[in-house]
C-alpha cells in the first residue's frame, strides 16, 4: 500500500535540502520569498548554498541534513536545492536511518528532479512513500506573475484536499535549458507534440502505478542493496506506468541503460512508457533514438509515448511516484490523471 503525506496548510514549513548539488544561487532568496507569499514558511539546511564538484557537501552530511528535515515535525514538504551528479553517495548513510524513515509519522512530501530523482525513487520503491518528480527550488524563483501552470498546478495540488491530480500536456516548450533562478519565466517557442512509438493509433488509454525518474540518476543502483525496484513493481496487480527523463544520453547510451533496467526485472510488470523530451538522444553512426526504443522496449507490446512534458526540457508536469495513474492520449496531446489510492 502506498503511503501519502498530508497536504499543506497555511503557515506550514517547507524545507530546502541540498541532497545533490547546492543551489549556489542568490536568487534562491526569490524562491523563498515566493513561498512566503504563497503562505508558507521556509527553512534550509546548512549546505543549501554550497557547491563544489557537483555536490553541496559529503554524502554523509547530505543524508544527515535530509534527516534533520525529515524528523522535524514542523516541516511538511522537502524540496531539492538543485540537480547534480552524485546523489547515490548519500544512500549508504541514509540506509542507516531506515527505521526512522519507516516509523516517522506523519511522513512528508519530497520533491525534485534530475539527480535528486534517485532519492525519490529510493523512498518510493523501498518504503512505499509517495514522492513528487517535479521542479527543484530554483524554478520557483521566477516572478509570481510569470509562474507557469506547471508550478501553479503542483502548489494547488499540495494545498488542496483532492485525492486526484489532473494535468494536461502543454502547448509550448522551451528549446534551451532553463536557467534555475531565472526570474522572467520560460521562453516558450516550440510546439509540444507527444508521439506514440510504432503505432498508427490516434487515441489510447492506459492505467497503472507511476514510477520512474531521470534515467542517468536511478540506474546506478541496479544490482546494489539499494535496488528494491522489481519487488516494488511486482506488488501491484494493476501494473506500472514507467516515466523516464533522459537528460543528455545519446541513443546508444540510452539503449544500454534501458537494457540494464529490463534485465534487472524493472519492467516485468509494465503497462506503458512515458518518456520525456531530451537534450540528448543524438544518433551514433546509424543508430538512432528510435532504434533505442525499438531494441529495448518494442517487443514488450505496450504503448511507448515519447517527447512528453517530463524532465529537463521545460516546462514539465509533476509525477507522483506510487500514485495510480491514467494516461489519456489523443493525437499528440495527453491528459494525466493521478489518484492518491
Amino acid at each position: 500500500m502506498i503511503k501519502y503525506p498530508d497536504k499543506l496548510k497555511e503557515n506550514d514549513v517547507i524545507g530546502i535540502a541540498a541532497v545533490s548539488d547546492g543551489a549556489n544561487l542568490k536568487k534562491i532568496d526569490s524562491s523563498i520569498s515566493n513561498f512566503n507569499h504563497l503562505g508558507f514558511k521556509v527553512v534550509e539546511t546548512e549546505n543549501v548554498r554550497n557547491s563544489n564538484k557537483f555536490v553541496s557537501t559529503s554524502g554523509k552530511a547530505r543524508a544527515q541534513e535530509f534527516m534533520q528535515l525529515w524528523q522535524n515535525k514542523d516541516v511538511k514538504y522537502i524540496i531539492s536545492a538543485r540537480g547534480g551528479e552524485f546523489l547515490m553517495e548519500m544512500l549508504p548513510y541514509l540506509d542507516e536511518y531506515s527505521n526512522l524513515i519507516r516509523i516517522t509519522n506523519p511522513i512528508k512530501w519530497v520533491q525534485g528532479y534530475s539527480d535528486p530523482s534517485l532519492l525519490l525513487f529510493y523512498l518510493t520503491t523501498k518504503y512505499n512513500i509517495a514522492t513528487i518528480h517535479g521542479e527543484n527550488v530554483g524554478e520557483f524563483a521566477m516572478e509570481l506573475d510569470h509562474f507557469h501552470d506547471g508550478l501553479k498546478n503542483i502548489i494547488s495540488f499540495l494545498k488542496s484536499n483532492d485525492r486526484e491530480f489532473v494535468q494536461n500536456s502543454y502547448d509550448k516548450y522551451q528549446l534551451e535549458e532553463f536557467e534555475e533562478g531565472n526570474m522572467s519565466g520560460y521562453n516558450l517557442t516550440e510546439k509540444v507534440e507527444y508521439k506514440l512509438f510504432g503505432s498508427m493509433d490516434k487515441e489510447i488509454s492506459v492505467e497503472g502505478r507511476m514510477i520512474g525518474g531521470c534515467i542517468e540518476a536511478i540506474t546506478p543502483i541496479i544490482g546494489t542493496k539499494f535496488d528494491h525496484c522489481q519487488k516494488f513493481c511486482c506488488q501491484f496487480d494493476e501494473g506500472m506506468i514507467w516515466y523516464l527523463d533522459n537528460y543528455e544520453l545519446n541513443a546508444v547510451k540510452f539503449y544500454i541503460k534501458l537494457w540494464q533496467m529490463r534485465q534487472a526485472g524493472w519492467f516485468d510488470n509494465v503497462n506503458a512508457f512515458l518518456i520525456g523530451r531530451t537534450f540528448g538522444g543524438a544518433s551514433l553512426g546509424e543508430f538512432t533514438y528510435l532504434d533505442a526504443l525499438r531494441n529495448a522496449l518494442y517487443d514488450l507490446n505496450v504503448p511507448i509515448i515519447y517527447d512528453a512534458d517530463i524532465g529537463h526540457v521545460s516546462p514539465q508536469i509533476s509525477v507522483i511516484n506510487g500514485s495510480y495513474g491514467k494516461i489519456e492520449y489523443n493525437n499528440g496531446k495527453m491528459k494525466l490523471i493521478q489518484k492518491m489510492i
